[in-house]
């Protein structure tokens, strides 16, 4: 999961600058797994991922991203799944704007460039329609956002779109139920965990402080099967987990 790929602006705090991954880091991230063999993944085969199958996925849509990520998704073979808030196209980021005023600067993608990218390399799903959290709003509005959403976005990429990116990677029992109503067949979290429910899917968050190791360990799925450890563990065998896991993100 990815989010902006430029170089972070100065005086970013540390929250936005873990969402900045450089276009140096992407390219050589994205030659790492192709030089490992991996496959990309579209949204329909994403169930039945191998071991050297990846889903490559951005949230929010912003406008750099298509210039920037196509050329070296191309040069790879590779193709990506875009997360749109869908009321925010052609404007800029709106939700960061009282906490993280860097990334508010941010452009969302134009509806123009929605409709190219979904001639390839580029799926494009829903992010919602506002960038809010939806277990805070009314039920009712929920259920018209989800649906306003898809109903836009497919009629933009000219495919029908049923996957969704929970905006922030909230969601419980209310949220997925609408989600499911609203005719979503898949649905991502923000973070990795156990997996196994189709709409809510875990995703491991890619970060500009990542170096090339613990990316290969994200990539790995290691992290996943870590996360899901921690939560049935006792106190001993996680601290004995993370000691090895730093001790092989140092060595990889």
């Amino acid at each position: 999961m990815y989010h902006a790929v430029m170089e972070p602006p100065v005086g970013c705090d540390e929250v936005e600058r873990d969402l900045f991954v450089s276009p140096r880091q992407f390219e050589t991230q994205m030659a790492d797994l192709a030089d490992r063999g991996f496959q990309s993944l579209s949204l329909d085969r994403f169930q039945d991922a191998h071991d050297h199958a990846v889903l490559i996925t951005f949230d929010d849509a912003y406008a750099h991203v298509p210039d920037t990520v196509t050329p070296i998704l191309k040069r790879h073979g590779f193709f990506a799944t875009m997360f749109v808030p869908a009321a925010n196209l052609d404007g800029h980021n709106t939700w960061d704007a009282g906490e993280h005023p860097r990334l508010a600067t941010l452009d969302i993608a134009t509806r123009d460039q929605i409709r190219s990218m979904a001639a390839g390399p580029w799926e494009i799903a829903s992010h919602g329609w506002r960038h809010v959290d939806l277990r805070a709003i009314d039920p009712g509005v929920r259920l018209k956002e989800l649906t306003d959403s898809r109903a836009t976005l497919s009629d933009l990429s000219g495919q029908p779109v049923t996957a969704l990116a929970y905006p922030y990677g909230y969601v419980d029992d209310q949220v997925e139920q609408t989600a499911r109503v609203a005719g979503y067949t898949m649905a991502f979290e923000a973070g990795p965990g156990p997996g196994g429910n189709p709409l809510r899917l875990p995703r491991q968050p890619v970060r500009g402080s990542d170096d090339l190791g613990v990316f290969r360990l994200r990539a790995s799925g290691w992290l996943g099967r870590f996360h899901a450890m921690q939560r049935i563990a006792p106190a001993w065998a996680r601290t004995a987990a993370r000691s090895a896991l730093n001790e092989v993100s140092r060595t990889r």
